[in-house]
């Protein structure tokens, strides 16, 4: 009845169920991450987004380089980059008012993809926010 060979040269492309989530929740969330980068880091967060854009349209599991530009978005949203001289887009960072109904919703965003990496493996669970 089921007498199919198993050819032990294919290619398994299983995607563990924490970057099946991560894929996700970016889906979910693309517009708002990406406008949350461009507010909070200019053309480098719109360069940012589209690269990892571009990334996830990839088949298979994500690339070394996507886990990398995730964890650049992640510590963009979490302003990461705030007190660092060489960070070109600084002063976007200062347009943002605390009481900015903007802010809860960034945080919220940031919350949710910092949770998502976790799951995935990408960022640690006890990772420290320097902002």
């Amino acid at each position: 009845m089921f007498h199919t060979k198993f050819d032990r040269g294919a290619e398994c492309r299983v995607i563990p169920t924490g970057e099946q989530a991560l894929r996700a929740f970016l889906s979910g969330h693309d517009e708002a991450l990406g406008h949350a980068a461009v507010l909070l880091a200019g053309r480098h967060g719109a360069r940012l987004v589209n690269a990892i854009r571009e990334g996830l349209d990839q088949p298979g599991r994500m690339t070394r380089r996507v886990h990398r530009l995730l964890a650049e978005l992640h510590r963009v949203l979490f302003l990461d980059h705030v007190h660092d001289d060489v960070w070109d887009e600084v002063g976007r960072f200062s347009i943002l008012e605390p009481d900015d109904p903007v802010v809860p919703e960034i945080c919220l965003l940031a919350d949710g993809l910092s949770d998502a990496l976790s799951a995935a493996g990408i960022v640690p669970a006890s990772y420290q926010h320097s902002a």
